[in-house]
């Protein structure tokens, strides 16, 4: 609480301090707000120049050519070119089209209007709406129309040849990329005609490899080696059946004995079984066929008999004689054929076998082949999809429906000025002065400090304080005190007066309704 009532005090020591030393406040109030006001009077008037753009980047072009052309994201470019506006090349560019660069004699000049180009040229986003603002305040009404005009080319020239270039610059890239993987894809088929020319039945093909052929060929060795064993015994047991004296020593003939009776009978059996399937035994088919039968096993065991005897006729054994001839020389020409096949397979397994080592390294470079032609091919296809693609978004871009600019308000600048805003000025001065006011008399107090009260007596000095002596003329005083108080009010109203007419003239006198509107916004 003490430390409370000891900053109190402080503070009120200062502040009659202040009021003590008030002319030096009064007098320096004084001169600053006339400079300032002069100074503000003085400012010439600055009109800005505004316009309002829309860009429209959904159309109907967006949802058909999705999944189909190259596509950029509109927003991001738009916003991007809209912070890219007042790039250096982009000022130099507005400030040719404006005559702007006539006025700089030398290049420090130039540097100095690129800079105020870019601190006074003015561009804003309402956000998600696209919609832009550029402003531009100049002196002259009619360059500051002009500069926001070129901003405004320059904006949507920067969008189209933007996007043109990048389409341009795409499709050359691309048309490159689509020409060296045309030459590769080239020399990897080129490569891959020549592997399979020079070592066709070694490669794996689409049916089988290597391993399943030689399996494959393996199996057929094996079929041809029974089947000439096959021959090689039924020619065997024809030979035997020529000559079956020489076999047995005497004129039995052999139980298994082939009489030409026999081809007849084994059809006829079969015959006769299909028909007692289908038919009973009483069927005329069936008992013409069993009669048959038994006639020709009758007339086989009349033929076995007369052989048996030595009695057969001369003309039948002759010409059975004759078709087992016949016969065997048909054995031999086929078990001959056979072993030509099987010489044949035994010499291809051979050769399969030979090559079974080269066979991992050659399915290697087939497969090291294959692979390189395959990522060509398709590194080839995926470009002239992409450059299909983007010649789609190049003509997009050209029919003006990707992105379209649309101004909502064309470039125009107010009838009065819009500023500066004087109206804020004269106030902001005034409090300036007033507050200069205040720091020169503190200031002053500070270096010529008056002893007010008791308190401040014993703060600055150690000397015990006793008791204080009233002043011994203070009616004089006290009429002193008035005349400085109202030379001081005086002298304050008049400045506060002078400060209201500078208001009421620049409200009815230095300018119109819109500008005190901007002024109060």
């Amino acid at each position: 609480m003490r430390q409370l009532n000891e900053a109190i005090e402080q503070v009120t020591t200062y502040i009659r301090g202040i009021w003590i030393h008030r002319r030096y406040a009064l007098i320096t109030a004084w001169l600053a707000c006339i400079l300032g006001w002069y100074i503000v009077h003085q400012l010439p008037p600055v009109y800005q120049a505004e316009s309002k753009l829309y860009v429209e980047t959904q159309t109907m072009l967006e949802p058909l050519l999705k999944g189909i052309a190259i596509r950029n994201n509109p927003d991001q470019e738009i916003k991007l070119l809209a912070r890219t506006l007042l790039s250096r090349p982009n000022l130099k560019k507005i400030a040719r089209e404006t005559d702007l660069d006539i006025e700089a004699v030398n290049d420090k000049q130039y540097e100095k209007l690129i800079d105020t180009l870019t601190e006074n040229i003015k561009i804003s986003s309402s956000g998600r709406e696209n919609i832009y603002v550029i402003s531009y305040h100049n002196r002259s009404p009619q360059l500051a129309l002009k500069v926001v005009q070129a901003t405004l080319n320059t904006f949507v020239e920067n969008r189209l040849g933007t996007s043109r270039a990048d389409s341009k610059g795409a499709e050359k890239f691309l048309s490159e990329q689509i020409a060296e993987y045309e030459t590769r894809l080239i020399e990897a088929e080129r490569k891959l005609s020549e592997f399979k020319k020079n070592k066709m039945f070694m490669m794996p093909s689409a049916e089988s490899n290597y391993y399943v052929r030689l399996g494959v060929e393996k199996q057929n060795l094996e079929a041809a080696t029974l089947e000439l064993k096959q021959l090689e015994t039924q020619l065997q047991l024809a030979r035997t059946r020529l000559d079956p004296a020489s076999k047995n020593g005497n004129n039995a003939v052999p139980i298994d004995f082939v009489t030409p009776f026999d081809e007849r009978i084994a059809a006829l059996n079969t015959s006769l079984d299909n028909l007692l399937i289908k038919f009973t035994e009483n069927h005329p088919d069936v008992v013409e066929s069993k009669r048959l039968l038994g006639f020709l096993k009758q007339q086989r065991a009349d033929m076995l008999a007369e052989l048996a005897a030595g009695e057969q006729n001369i003309g039948t054994a002759n010409e059975y004689v004759q078709q087992l001839k016949l016969n065997i020389s048909a054995l031999e020409s086929q078990a001959a054929s056979a072993k030509v096949k099987v010489d044949a397979y035994t010499q291809k397994v051979a050769e399969f076998e030979s090559k079974l080592s080269q066979i991992p390294q050659i399915e290697a470079e087939f497969t090291g082949l294959n692979r390189d032609y395959e990522i060509n091919r398709a590194q080839y296809e995926a470009l002239l999809t992409r450059r299909e693609a983007a010649e789609l978004a190049r003509k997009a871009d050209v029919s003006e429906q990707d992105v379209q600019f649309r101004v909502i308000d064309p470039p125009r600048v107010p009838i009065a000025p819009s500023g500066p805003k004087r109206l804020m000025l004269y106030s902001l001065v005034l409090l300036i002065g007033c507050g200069l006011g205040i720091m020169v008399a503190f200031i002053r107090s500070q270096i010529s400090p008056t002893l007010i009260s008791v308190s401040q007596l014993k703060t600055i000095s150690e000397i015990p304080v006793f008791g204080f002596v009233s002043h011994t003329n203070k009616p004089q005083l006290v009429r002193n005190m008035r005349v400085h108080f109202i030379y001081f009010m005086l002298l304050t109203g008049t400045l506060v007066a002078i400060y209201a007419m500078i208001m009421v003239s620049e409200l009815f006198f230095g300018g119109t309704a819109e500008t005190i509107s901007r002024v109060f916004k």
